[in-house]
């Protein structure tokens, strides 16, 4: 199997991108009370559709199509609304170095200082599979570390923040996530946030249908489904 990026000169002109839960339903016949097991396999479903693509755009797309061979090959796939998050684009990193000290040299004599630097967010602990919630450090202090919606990377997967989430005074956040974690993650591990993407591939053999338009423009929708 073979993982292809996604070329950077193709934005849909309309997308589905959403989380497909995995859930198992008991329905009583008697009460209709219901009982609702979740599953794993949670996994990231799009649908991207390109109207028009001009004769060069719709090469590159068919192109890619064609390599992804159905569904033996993938191609490493974001949200399109979501390439960035909605919080405070600082981290600890860019707090300087202690120590400190006022412009007339004095330093603090009561013990206590300004928080130093301990990086970009990772994680503060080690998270087992199938974990709801990431304990993460690196964040700047007091300030949105991410908001409801924006997407999270790690171990190379996408992840999902499902409430808003303020960073602590020492810039420490408990994030809560979906879908649960795909595998386990050591201390230490960074977090990403831009342009997070997952591998995905074609849902059918038959995605690379082109209806095309008098004047030789394109329309192409193509759906996919997360590689597991």
């Amino acid at each position: 199997m073979t993982e292809y990026a996604w070329p950077p000169e193709l934005r849909p002109s309309r997308q589905v991108f959403y989380l497909q839960p995995n859930t198992l339903r008991f329905v009583s016949p008697l009460t209709r009370q219901t009982q609702v097991l979740r599953r794993e396999g949670a996994r990231w479903m799009a649908e991207l559709t390109f109207d028009p693509l001009n004769s060069r755009l719709a090469g590159v797309l068919e192109g890619l199509v064609a390599a992804l061979a159905g569904s033996v090959n993938t191609v490493r796939l974001r949200d399109f609304r979501r390439e960035f998050r909605s919080g405070d684009p600082r981290s600890q990193g860019d707090v300087p170095s202690g120590p400190y000290s006022f412009n007339d040299a004095t330093i603090f004599t009561d013990g206590t200082g300004l928080v130093v630097g301990s990086g970009n967010p990772a994680l503060a602990a080690g998270a087992p599979r199938g974990a709801l919630s990431l304990a993460t450090q690196g964040w700047w202090p007091n300030a949105l570390a991410v908001g409801a919606g924006d997407h999270i990377g790690l171990g190379g997967r996408l992840y999902m923040a499902t409430a808003r989430v303020m960073a602590s005074g020492t810039g420490t956040a408990s994030i809560p996530i979906a879908p649960p974690l795909r595998a386990a993650a050591p201390v230490g591990e960074a977090l990403f946030f831009s342009n997070v993407s997952t591998p995905m591939r074609l849902v059918s053999d038959d995605e690379g249908i082109n209806p095309t338009r008098p004047g030789r423009f394109t329309s192409i929708t193509c759906r996919f489904e997360e590689a597991l």
